[in-house]
């Protein structure tokens, strides 16, 4: 600063002149902390309402003393900055509004603590407007010891389920902030910094976190800029899971006197929680494994073999699950037992359930036996369940109910036991209707039957009107330039009117198939055989069905691109030393797309690549390598390796490199010397290599 700029300073100090300092404002905290070797931005702004000054963008800090102006930043002047200051300040600008005048003092130095300082907006033009910049100071507060981050967890504290993370530094260090880190595993890391006020920035950090027990902790670690560190932890008290119990057998109903396995199935999040599994029927064999179904998840599975008598129908079956804390669960199925109708001299089986599409068939499997002599002449007849009378749905003899009119009949003979029933054109009306044979010469009129006699015999319909995805699949991996398989098939219930299967997207040869897979179940299965091209990138099946639904399924292909293992095909075996000589190495390999890149373990060798055309969708790759041998490369390998995206192949073989022999007939001195100091000056070395190419 000049001398007539100090003395213009010290009248306006000293209130010689009128100074309006109500025009003008500075704005920046009386006090701010910093973290010894971090940086330390000190936020200022300033604004004038009137004078001016010529140049608002000169902005210089001074150290606040009594008598004097120390200078903290001058970018004029930096060599005139005080020691403590020199080579460490800077202006810097934290907002995109107002005028500026922060500074950063970057590292913070134990000699800065509890230094006052204060800026000077252009003080060359100081004038009648000048605000008294001296009364606007900031002090610095230095420390070696950051304060901890402070950790946040939100969402549903449940073992199993996933919580959000948050940890947070304060900081005055906006252009360097610190780092923070957790000790979880990184799924959805983000990191936001902030201003918080007109001091304090904010840094934080956001993650996921899986619960994986039901106590874990949480650590958060913050790394200052000049090495400064501190860490918090948070414990996280989870809560234990119980999932419902679940009873499954392989089919909803049991015959009398046949065993079948039944399992009840409990799931938990807790190890500790190790439950016993029991049923009510405790006289019965049971088994209880325990296994880790999950990450996070422990499963229970006890398996009973059930042996059903006839009073068991309608009962319970009951499975309890008592857990280590006192919690305790149960499930509940009722029994379907279908009994063999001694009583009656027949009995008769069809499954509880079957499946059908709108506007398709279906066949309901039916078999039935007597165990006295079978009457002649047997007649049989399907009706609908209902809760009183008998409606039939077929029958030869009388007229049956109107909405299944015209579409029932037989697919079996009496005389060979079979009552399967077939229905046609499906209809939405006809779904969860529960139907049943009668097979006896006696009309069912002429029996006394309770309520519900039959209702666990009867088989329910269900109807649906939107058609199931095709399974698609490979069934031999495809590779370029080879021919692979893709298998598409889809269950059905009606043999006489299938869906139809069409494969798109490759072009290839089908084989169509239809197989029973259980009673009533066929599955259409189309194979298509094709060979496999570079282009081919997905594959699609659609299932269409006579009601006019229709369903598809995409599958990627990924094709593997095959290629040959590298061979070195021309090798001389012995090389004489510093005589040139041509090594080969090629493979063959498809898809023009993969390009492989062939290198040598003697790369100051010169040697040359090209791409060879072999067929319409195969390519031969080729280097060859000028080798020149010494005496040192005797007994050492020559590789070449061929790196393609997919992987690389390799070659080698072992050197073998002879000490250079001069001729059997030697040329005259003179003359041998003559040609070749004429072909190159230094024939110590030339005049071999030419005597040897000779």
């Amino acid at each position: 600063m000049s001398g007539f700029s100090h003395l213009l300073l010290s009248f306006c100090i000293l209130g010689y002149i009128f100074c309006s300092s109500n025009a003008w404002n500075v704005k920046m905290q009386r006090n701010i902390k910093g973290l010894v070797g971090s940086c330390l931005v000190i936020p200022c702004s300033f604004d004038y309402y009137q004078h001016p000054p010529p140049n608002p963008n000169r902005v210089v800090w001074y150290q606040y003393v009594s008598n004097g102006y120390p200078l903290v930043y001058d970018n004029r002047h930096p060599n005139s900055v005080i020691d403590i200051f020199k080579g460490k300040t800077s202006r810097v600008y934290i907002d995109t509004y107002g005028k500026q005048c922060s500074l950063k003092i970057y590292p913070v130095q134990w000699s800065h603590h509890r230094q006052k300082i204060y800026p000077w907006v252009d003080p060359e033009n100081v004038g009648r407007g000048t605000y008294r910049f001296f009364d606007t100071t900031v002090t610095i507060e230095v420390s070696d010891r950051a304060a901890k981050p402070n950790i946040r967890i939100s969402g549903e504290m449940k073992v199993g389920q996933s919580v959000t993370v948050q940890c947070t530094v304060y900081h005055t260090c906006p252009t360097n902030p610190p780092t923070l880190s957790l000790n979880i595993p990184r799924q959805h890391h983000s990191v936001i910094h902030s201003v918080i006020s007109g001091t304090t920035f904010k840094t934080t950090l956001t993650d996921t976190m899986e619960i994986v027990r039901d106590l874990q902790t949480v650590e958060c670690s913050v790394r200052h800029t000049g090495g400064i560190t501190a860490r918090a932890s948070k414990t996280l008290n989870a809560e234990c899971s119980f999932f419902p119990l679940t009873i499954q057998s392989p089919s909803d109903e049991f015959l009398e006197g046949e065993a079948r396995k039944v399992t009840c199935m409990v799931s938990y999040t807790c190890a500790k929680d190790l439950p016993s599994l029991t049923w009510n029927y405790g006289s019965m064999p049971a088994s209880t494994d325990i296994k880790k179904s999950a990450n996070t998840r422990f499963t229970a599975v006890s398996t009973l073999t059930f042996t059903a008598s006839a009073n068991d129908n309608g009962r319970s079956l009951t499975c309890y699950a008592q857990f280590n804390d006192g919690q305790r669960l149960e499930a509940s199925r009722t029994l379907r037992v279908k009994r063999h109708m001694l009583s009656r001299g027949w009995s008769f089986t069809t499954p509880g359930s079957i499946r059908g599409m709108r506007g398709s068939c279906i066949i309901i499997p039916c078999r039935f036996n007597y165990s006295i002599a079978q009457p002649a002449d047997l007649q049989v007849i399907w009706y609908l369940f209902q809760s009183n009378g008998y409606s039939p749905i077929y029958d030869k003899r009388q007229t049956v109910i109107s909405k299944f009119t015209g579409i029932t009949s037989l697919t079996g003979s009496a005389l060979e036991w079979n009552c399967s029933l077939k229905i046609e054109k499906l209809k939405m009306s006809h779904n969860l209707d529960r139907l049943f044979p009668w097979i006896d010469k006696n009309p069912i009129t002429s029996y006394h039957t309770q309520e519900n006699t039959f209702y666990d015999k009867t088989t329910q319909l269900i109807i649906s009107e939107h058609a199931q995805e095709p399974q698609l699949s490979l069934t031999i991996v495809p590779r370029v330039g080879e021919k692979s398989r893709v298998s598409c098939n889809v269950r059905h219930t009606c043999i006489s009117g299938p869906p139809t299967l069409t494969i798109s997207g490759i072009n290839g040869n089908d084989h169509t198939m239809d197989t029973l897979v259980s009673e009533g179940i066929w599955e259409r299965k189309v194979e298509r055989t094709w060979p496999v091209k570079e282009e081919d990138q997905t594959v699609k099946c659609t299932v269409s069905y006579h009601g006019g639904q229709t369903a598809t399924s995409e599958l990627r292909l990924n094709a593997e691109c095959p290629y040959e293992e590298i061979k070195m095909s021309e090798w001389p075996g012995e090389v004489m030393e510093g005589v040139a000589k041509s090594v080969i190495c090629s493979l063959s390999y498809v898809c023009k797309k993969k390009r492989p890149t062939i290198v040598w373990n003697y790369k100051n060798m010169p040697s040359s690549f090209f791409i060879e055309t072999i067929s319409n969708n195969k390519y031969k790759a080729v280097s060859n390598l000028t080798f020149i041998g010494s005496l040192e490369d005797d007994g050492n390998s020559l590789n070449c390796t061929a790196h393609f995206v997919t992987g690389e192949t390799s070659d080698s073989a072992t050197i073998h490199v002879r000490r250079y022999e001069e001729p059997v007939e030697v040329l005259d001195s003179q003359e041998t010397d003559s040609g070749c100091t004429s072909l190159c000056p230094q024939k110590s070395s030339c005049c071999h290599v030419i005597s040897q190419v000779n």
